[in-house]
């Protein structure tokens, strides 16, 4: 390569827009990605980074002109749209998911995050067919052009499933989503610790993880999908990582137990006056009150009944590439490699003698690595993971990838990410990080 090569520019789109008010780690997208930049033997590649929103994708801004990747993290982004797309008879559902469609077929990347991969895939689950509303949500919203299902043994709303007096475990990952309060560190540090670290088995013969250090790593996991790969996909599409050999339920450390609600009516009046309070305090949109309803209505009682998530062995990372002669590539992955990991600590459930709620939480983790260790290294310990994958979808050669580092966070990094890695103490950041 000689001093005057051109930078290659990785165009990225970063879906941003959160329709139902729940909060996402788009943020974590930005920082990590944007002006991000590495020189192999023959080129140096930058990527560059904007946010799109519902209404850019259906005015016709996601384009293989435009961009080369389009990223989807998750929560109130992913899951957010997997919620409000799945409507099956909504036009401008259908146009937007059609957008994205074409956008792949004519060649673009897709990376989709935990509810990033919901959304662009269709649902199996342990009943064999979608039996609740956020089962038949994700069911419908699936984009149409990956051949690999999401799979939850059972998925629904806390608060909002019907049976969930008699039957509380059946929100299954739901209950790792909404339910923790802020975890504590070693050195007595209150940090945003919701779902858990997972050892997730690599596939050292892809490209993308062909550089790791090791043959596993501890990744975020925050109640993502596990994935099924048809024996007959009719592509190119391999499985880059899998959930570990033990299910949740097995894991002493990280296993959670279903509570129920007991509030009745009264509770979720006094939930709906208490969202309202909090709206005003927070100059936040109306339609905040809805979901802040849904966070504050209490009380709740622990049940003995473990959550079973039933994912152990799952494919957790896939790679596939459209089966057309634009070859636009599709990678999905139900962890959260841009966000907080630790190694130490376990989860911790409340007693239940206090007023409970979602919003306040059921359970925290105890004892996880020192804040300084965390912003030193946990922050960004698999943000190479994340950058990888934005380069396969953008066709990079495998032997130009990004490499395999992590680093200390910034300033410039810090002032951004700090209100959603530590906890301030307030309701408001609470609630932010869920």
């Amino acid at each position: 390569m000689t001093d005057h090569a051109p930078v290659r520019l990785i165009r990225v789109a970063v879906l941003a827009d959160e329709p139902l008010g729940w909060g996402s780690g788009k943020h974590f997208f930005l920082a990590l990605l944007q002006d991000y930049t590495w020189t192999t033997l023959d080129a140096t590649y930058r990527f560059t980074v904007e946010y799109l929103t519902d209404n850019d994708i259906r005015r016709g801004r996601l384009s293989v002109s435009a961009f080369d990747v389009l990223v989807v993290p998750g929560g109130g982004v992913g899951d957010g749209h997997a919620i409000s797309k799945g409507t099956v008879l909504s036009p401008r559902a259908k146009a937007w998911k059609g957008r994205i469609a074409a956008f792949i077929r004519d060649g673009g990347g897709y990376v989709g995050i935990c509810g990033g991969a919901a959304l662009m895939t269709d649902l199996k689950t342990a009943s064999g067919r979608p039996r609740t509303f956020l089962e038949r949500r994700y069911q419908h919203s699936a984009i149409g052009v990956s051949c690999v299902s999401s799979y939850y043994r059972s998925f629904a709303f806390p608060l909002l499933y019907p049976f969930q007096r008699n039957h509380p475990e059946d929100v299954g990952a739901a209950a790792y989503v909404f339910s923790f309060a802020p975890g504590k560190t070693m050195d007595g540090a209150w940090v945003h610790t919701g779902g858990t670290p997972l050892d997730f088995r690599l596939n050292t013969t892809h490209p993308v993880f062909a550089d790791a250090p090791r043959s596993s790593e501890l990744i975020r996991w925050w109640g993502g999908p596990g994935l099924i790969v048809p024996e007959q996909a009719g592509r190119e599409v391999q499985v880059l990582a899998w959930y570990p050999a033990v299910d949740l339920s097995g894991d002493r450390r990280r296993r959670i137990y279903a509570w129920r609600y007991t509030g009745g009516l009264m509770g979720l009046g006094k939930a709906v006056l208490g969202a309202f309070r909090l709206v005003r305090r927070q100059r936040a949109p109306l339609r905040k009150v809805l979901l802040y309803t849904f966070y504050l209505a209490g009380d709740w009682e622990r049940t003995e009944r473990i959550i079973a998530v039933d994912q152990a062995n799952l494919p957790a990372v896939t790679a596939e590439v459209f089966p057309n002669a634009n070859k636009g590539r599709i990678l999905l992955c139900a962890a959260h490699p841009e966000y907080l990991r630790w190694t130490s600590g376990q989860i911790v459930e409340k007693t239940g003698a206090e007023f409970t709620c979602i919003g306040a939480g059921f359970r925290r983790w105890e004892g996880v690595d020192s804040l300084d260790l965390l912003l030193n290294q946990g922050v960004t310990a698999t943000w190479w993971m994340v950058r990888r994958f934005v380069a396969w979808a953008a066709k990079v050669p495998q032997g130009n990838l990004p490499p395999v580092e992590s680093h200390p966070l910034s300033d410039a990094e810090r002032a951004v990410l700090l209100p959603y890695v530590v906890w301030d103490g307030s309701l408001a950041n609470q609630f932010k990080v869920i």
